[in-house]
């Protein structure tokens, strides 16, 4: 694509000269048809369908990105709006490199560019440390016994199934020879029943309930679980000005987003920034969300926030950060974990409309550029109200 073919002063600069891109527009035909096509529309449409094609999933290469990234840099120099579908093309090239400050470079230029206003929203400053009777007061974190749950399901499974193995065994024991001992089945059946009655009337039921939730995490797949914490985390990191909100929270890879792009997060986000506070309440989002909706977590764990916290203080010379940034003292640890649940808490509150339309689209398979596009339209009225 050449200067002769989107002609005028207000042609995208990156369109020009011999390492100009090879774009899908040039499909349209000679240079005079092409000409003319483009010509009829306006300049900001003309760079947005520059930029839907550069972007194209056959030609989304990662440097085709950091050019798209340039090209709304300076549709925002000449005052020029991305359109949502552009947004959207933009955010999913991005997260199809997999590079965590490549995805921020690109929501940082469409926030500026005004079509990712509630990126980093500017209102959403960090709340002053509570104190201390306060945070004493604050809702404990729901318990996680996953591991406990697990071991509890493989070990009920490994019983059954040799006791199975025997019974079947000894049925056809005069097929084979020697002796297959195995115990009478009434006794099985009994023994049964009378670990289900202490169960249920000595410890109110709480081995089954171990059981089921082991077998849940082991056999089991709920779309709608899965899609109640992976909104929450996704909207609570999004306004929060976190590039990570477009994937599970864990307790490495936030270590590595600092270490890779921390000043420019610093810099979208109201100063003092306190990105580790942002992550914590980021990866407590999901928590939140599911113990809110189903009494229990089966896909979050609140495990890896204060994980993450440990990880962040023993790497924090390589962080470039003050850890402690806020005025949390480093014994607080518990506290400062339980402060983040309570602020995602809130923020999930505030804003459950959106969550809940955004945990509908997941669950439909949108995009992760779709779900950008999806907040910025439900969340464009209530700037100001944050």
């Amino acid at each position: 694509l050449n200067c002769a073919v989107i002609a005028g002063p207000k042609a995208p600069r990156m369109c020009a000269g011999p390492s100009g891109f090879s774009t899908a527009l040039s499909t349209l035909g000679g240079a005079v048809k092409l000409d003319e096509a483009l010509g009829s529309l306006k300049p900001a449409e003309q760079y947005n369908a520059v930029l839907t094609s550069l972007l194209s999933r056959e030609s989304a290469s990662t440097s085709n990105v950091r050019n798209a990234i340039e090209l709304v840099e300076e549709m925002t120099s000449r005052r020029l709006a991305l359109v949502p579908n552009s947004v959207q093309t933009l955010v999913d090239a991005s997260v199809r490199a997999n590079e965590l400050p490549l995805l921020l470079s690109a929501l940082g230029a469409a926030r500026t560019n005004g079509a990712c206003r509630s990126f980093a929203l500017p209102q959403m400053r960090i709340a002053a440390v509570p104190s201390a009777m306060t945070l004493s007061s604050l809702a404990e974190l729901p318990v996680d016994d996953r591991t406990a749950e697990v071991a509890a399901a493989l070990t009920f499974t490994a019983l059954a199934g040799l006791i199975l193995l025997l019974e079947l065994g000894d049925a056809v024991d005069f097929l084979l020879p020697g002796d297959i001992p195995a115990p009478p089945l009434q006794a099985v059946l009994a023994g049964l029943l009378a670990g289900f009655a202490y169960d249920r009337y000595s410890l109110a039921g709480s081995a089954l309930a171990t059981l089921s939730r082991g077998f849940s995490r082991l056999f089991e797949r709920d779309l709608q679980r899965e899609c109640t914490a992976e909104s929450a985390s996704f909207l609570v990191g999004y306004i929060l000005g976190l590039p990570c909100m477009a994937f599970m929270p864990t307790a490495a890879r936030p270590i590595d987003l600092l270490i890779e792009a921390g000043k420019p997060m610093a810099a979208l986000c109201p100063a003092p920034a306190r990105l580790i506070d942002r992550l914590l309440i980021w990866q407590l989002a999901p928590v939140a969300a599911e113990h809110q909706a189903y009494a229990d977590m089966l896909v979050s764990s609140p495990k890896i926030a204060n994980e993450m916290l440990q990880a962040a203080r023993r790497r924090e010379a390589s962080l470039g950060i003050d850890v402690q940034e806020g005025g949390w003292q480093p014994d607080a640890d518990e506290e400062r974990v339980r402060w983040a649940y309570s602020e995602a808490r809130r923020l999930l509150k505030r804003f459950s409309g959106a969550r809940e339309e955004l945990q509908d689209q997941m669950a439909a398979g949108v995009s992760v550029g779709q779900c950008v596009v999806l907040l910025e339209e439900r969340l464009k009225g209530q700037w100001s109200l944050v």
